[in-house]
């Protein structure tokens, strides 16, 4: 793992133990400043920042194909610091909510991560990559609401929310000794002949295998299919498990799988279809034994499957992206996808409460499982598509490598 991969984790890592660990504690803070617990304004500004990074996710990334992707990286984790200080401050629900907005606004760290390395790593080398990244997320949201209820005990919440906006602020500094992202080159002369599917120099072009609405849609699928399944766990747990600390570790547990055989499998399963079938399945059996069983030995073995589904999943989806996208549009590229699985991920929480008011606990279950079956025809609709040739990753931009002693 080279000098500017670890870095970029790095980087990633601070903004993602920062925002994931507190929304745990968000209507906490609002009841603090005044408004009822049952408020039902709390669920929808719990989402806000979210939808507000999901939209404006796509512009974000022209901005970084515009002015650099590092330059971006450096806005995301800038931004967050900020709001979380002005989180830290507020002194009433409306200044609080501008806070959050901020927040939301000026997010997309993931995508803003993924679209330098993109443009800095080699294209063979970059699902890999990708998952790395997926990674470090993952370890954020297993260890920050463990770190944090450990805090929360010493600092008041405001004031760790100021604690806390220290990490993406040092992750900004850090993201200023990374070498610049190359420019894209208008001088290497390089085209692609659109009959023989070959470039000037009579090498054969990289395949492009997927378009990006054939990609966006299998990543909603995907992201819809894990995260109903996360709101209504607690409760749909209770019954059948007495100790609050088993339900936890069983939440936690497909995150701890993912964390496990990403560095051991990680150069395993080359092929992206398999894997996405693979992963689809996975998650439509455990999917369908956490909708019978919410107890014992079934459910532990669920959610082991679970969290292999994801581990496949974003392994296989990886490696499609790393084969589809254009290296010139990168930043516009990976902030698409960012926002598509956020609004997934909110177009989740909003079919599982519905769901659940409707049916029952379990039913967020069987919408993952229908979900991820219906992702298998998708999968099998790209790879029957046909191949195209797309620009290589290497020809849009400067030969010189960046340094990366900088």
């Amino acid at each position: 793992m080279n000098r500017v991969l670890t870095a970029v984790l790095a980087c990633h890592f601070l903004a993602a133990f920062t925002v994931l660990g507190m929304p745990l504690y968000l209507p906490v803070l609002f009841t603090d400043l005044g408004l009822p617990s049952n408020s039902p304004w709390i669920g929808f500004v719990f989402a806000w920042p979210t939808l507000l990074t999901a939209l404006s996710g796509p512009l974000w990334g022209k901005v970084a194909d515009r002015f650099g992707r590092r330059f971006s990286l450096i806005r995301a984790l800038a931004g967050l610091s900020i709001a979380f200080v002005w989180v830290g401050v507020a002194s009433s629900i409306p200044e609080l909510v501008m806070a959050l907005t901020l927040q939301g606004l000026m997010g997309g760290t993931l995508a803003a991560a993924n679209s330098y390395l993109a443009t800095t790593m080699p294209r063979e080398t970059l699902s890999t990559t990708l998952n790395w990244t997926q990674f470090s997320a993952r370890m954020a949201l297993v260890t920050a609401p463990l770190v944090l209820a450990v805090g929360i005990q010493y600092f008041k919440l405001q004031h760790l929310y100021i604690v806390l906006a220290t990490l993406p602020m040092l992750g900004a500094l850090y993201a200023c000794t990374l070498p610049k992202d190359p420019s894209p080159s208008h001088s290497t002369g390089t085209t692609v002949d659109a009959t023989s599917g070959t470039t000037a120099s009579n090498k054969p072009a990289p395949v492009q295998y997927a378009s990006a609405v054939a990609v966006c849609s299998l990543q909603a699928l995907f992201c819809f299919a894990m995260v109903v399944t996360f709101p209504y766990f607690l409760p749909y747990a209770a019954p059948g498990i007495s100790s609050t600390t088993a339900i936890a570790m069983l939440y936690v547990l497909p995150h701890l799988v993912y964390l496990l055989l990403q560095p051991l499998l990680k150069k395993r399963l080359p092929n992206w279809a398999f894997n996405c079938h693979l992963s689809m399945l996975a998650l439509a059996i455990a999917a369908c034994m956490q909708w019978q069983f919410n107890g014992g030995l079934p459910l532990l073995v669920a959610r082991i499957l679970f969290g292999v589904g994801i581990w496949l999943g974003y392994h296989g989806t990886h490696q499609l992206v790393a084969k589809s996208f254009q290296a010139a549009r990168a930043g516009t590229w990976f902030g698409s996808l960012d926002s598509v699985g956020k609004l997934a991920g909110v177009a989740a929480g909003l079919a599982a409460g519905f769901a659940v008011n409707q049916l029952n606990l379990a039913s967020p279950f069987l919408l993952s499982a229908v979900a991820s079956l219906a992702a298998m025809p998708l999968v099998h609709h790209i790879q029957k598509t046909g191949s195209r040739p797309c620009t290589p990753l290497n020809n849009e931009f400067n030969n010189t490598k960046p340094n990366t002693t900088a």
